[in-house]
Formats: structure tokens, sequence, C-alpha cells
């Protein structure tokens, strides 16, 4: 969620938040009540849950940011410290929330350092234009109206960009719990942006739009506080998997000498029949010995012949569809670990390594995916 729209008072850049001079009577300052307490309990329960991951403490950032930037229209009157303190800590909300939708659609990774400092940097755009308005009483002077122009291109940036997260990967590919997740997403984010959005470039025509919006903002912002909860409590079941990775290409294959054709008959059953590739500790040096040949006419083979990067990723490519097949077994209850072991990796951090770079997302997400929407791979 973004206060790019529904956190936005009217005439202000849409990241600014509600602006000190907006008055709430009557159900609007319910509605709103209702939504701070409901940000507040959003935080509480994202700093007791047990273990966090970096989309729950962003999300925590982001739901206290809410609650602040919801209150900022209660605070005309108050101290200018306190006023100060809502401004600065509300300014972490459509930004913080673009945050959240790269950790949602992308999985743990997904925030990089360079997207919080992004963030930041909208966040201090955010509360300069709160510090700057703060006091004018409607007046706007062009050091803030220049901040206005310069935030709401930002803010509108990022309110494309939480919208293509959930669009990435490819809608196709995807599980259907999954796509039902993103589309769900959607919608409700195109509806709160589109129609806080529109009803604030119509109440210049209409002034009691005005009015309507400023109970329809907190109701976009519980909605979307109580959505995101959902899709949490979704992605602890059902981590999410970058499926449109695909495992590493090979070259094409050079044309085999009758020779080399027998050789290469024999290295296919050394790999499917007998699955020498469980051995942990297997070498090119050894599997030649067993073929009966050189090392290096296995090894010129394997790169020329048969368009393999080298041995150790030919090797290895037969590990993880090994792992894959396990993995998709809805009767196979092994551990992560036994399946490694038994693909015939030496240790669980290779095999996390190996599995992702060629599949896109760990042997954990990998499994939760493909047991609710089996989906065969050819890796070999």
């Amino acid at each position: 969620m973004t206060d790019g729209a529904w956190l936005g008072g009217a005439g202000a850049a849409p990241c600014a938040g509600t602006r000190e001079d907006d008055t709430m009577q009557g159900w609007q300052a319910g509605a709103t009540g209702v939504a701070v307490a409901v940000a507040v309990v959003s935080l509480l329960a994202l700093l007791w849950q047990r273990p966090k991951r970096d989309i729950d403490v962003i999300f925590a950032v982001v739901s206290g940011s809410m609650a602040l930037s919801l209150m900022s229209p209660w605070m005309d009157g108050a101290p200018t410290w306190m006023r100060w303190a809502v401004a600065i800590g509300g300014s972490a909300t459509c930004n913080g929330f673009w945050l959240v939708s790269r950790a949602m659609f992308r999985g743990e990774g997904g925030v990089g350092r360079v997207h919080v400092l992004v963030a930041a940097g909208v966040a201090l755009l955010i509360a300069a234009y709160r510090g700057a308005t703060l006091g004018t009483h409607g007046a706007v002077s062009p050091w803030a109206s220049g901040l206005d122009s310069l935030l709401t291109l930002a803010s509108s940036t990022l309110l494309v960009l939480t919208f293509l997260e959930a669009l990435r990967g490819g809608f196709a590919s995807l599980p259907q719990p999954e796509r039902r997740l993103r589309v769900a997403f959607l919608l409700l984010f195109a509806a709160c942006v589109l129609t806080t959005t529109l009803m604030g470039a119509l109440a210049g025509t209409w002034p009691w739009l005005a009015s309507v919006r400023g109970g329809v903002i907190p109701v976009c912002a519980m909605a979307m506080i109580l959505f995101t909860h959902a899709a949490l409590w979704h992605r602890r079941r059902v981590p999410v998997a970058t499926v449109d990775a695909v495992p590493e290409t090979r070259a094409a294959p050079g044309p085999l000498s009758d020779e080399d054709a027998r050789l290469a008959r024999a290295l296919r059953r050394q790999l499917d029949t007998l699955q020498v590739y469980r051995e942990p500790e297997l070498k090119v040096a050894d599997l030649a010995h067993r073929l009966g040949t050189a090392e290096h006419r296995l090894s010129r083979l394997l790169t020329q012949g048969l368009g393999e990067k080298n041995f150790n990723q030919m090797i290895n490519r037969h590990r993880i569809a090994h792992a894959c097949a396990r993995l998709m077994d809805v009767d196979d209850d092994a551990t992560i670990l036994d399946i490694s072991g038994d693909a015939g990796f030496a240790s669980l951090g290779p095999f996390n390594r190996a599995f992702k770079s060629a599949m896109g997302c760990t042997p954990t997400a990998y499994r939760a995916m493909h047991r609710t929407t089996p989906r065969a791979l050819e890796l070999s």
C-alpha cells in the first residue's frame, strides 16, 4: 500500500500525507480512528512475530508510519516538536510499501541496500514537504511547491513500481494460488489508488467529494493492512519462488565420431541407470576410469561433443534434477538435508546455492510451490 494516493491530503503531493489544515468530522474521524488502531495492532503483531523475516520488519515500519500519517489531522494545535515527530514518523508509507511489495513477490533478498536507500530518500522528501507546510494553514511557499512537484514524480514512480512487482514472473507459469494472490493484490491496490486519486482530482469541481475522500482514505488503509497480513500468512505457508528462472542452458552438441558416440552411450548409462552423480566425492578421473578412457578424452567429449560447460556443471545438473523429483513427490517427507545428501551433495550449503542458481528459488520454496501445482522440469 502506498499513501501515495490514499494517505495524501487533497492538493498535496501523493506521498506527502494528510495536510494539517484538513479537518475531519463525524464518520471520517471515526474511520480514521479505527484505521489508526488497526495500524497500531498491525505494528505490535509484527513486532511480536517470531522468527522475523525481512518483510515482517519492513511492514512493521510501514504500519507504524501509516498510523502516524493518519493521525496528522489531529495535530492541529499540538506543540511544534510533536507535529514534526508525526511528520517524520509518517514518511515511510508509500516508499515503505514499495519495499513490502518487493519482499512479498521476490522473497528473501528481494530488498537490497539500494532499494532501502531509495526509500529513505523519498522519506526525506516527504518529511521536508511536511515540514515546509507546517503552520502555513494552506499557504504554499515556492519551496514547498517545488518539493510537491518532486515528491509527486517520486511517489508516482513508486506507485507504478509497486504495481509492477505483482506482474513480474509470468502469470501463465505461476501456480493458481500464487496467481490468485497477485490478482487480489492488483485489484485492491488499483481500486484504492484510483478511487482516492480521482476523488482528490474531482474535489475542486464537487467539493463534497473532499469530505467523502476523508473517510475513504482510512478505509483503504485498513483494507491494505488486513490484506497484507493475509498475504504474509500465505507466504509463511508457501514461500515465494522465482519461477521465471530457468536451468543453465548447454551449448549445441558437436558431431560425434563412432568411438565418441559409444563413449557417450556408456556415459549416459553411468548417469541415468547407475546414477553415479549421487556419489559426493565423484571426480572426472573416477568417471573416466569407470568408462575405461583417459580423463582428457572424457573432458573433451563433455565440452566439445555434448555441449557441457564442464564436468562439475553436468554432475550438479543431474543432482538438482534428482532433488527436484524428490521435492515434487507428495509422499516424500524427507528433510532438505537428507534430499541434498541423497542427490550427491556433500553438505547443505553448496546444495542450496547450486539449487537457487539453477532454479531461481530455494529448495523449500520449490517443494511448497510444486506440491501445490506439480510441474515437471526437464533438466537432463
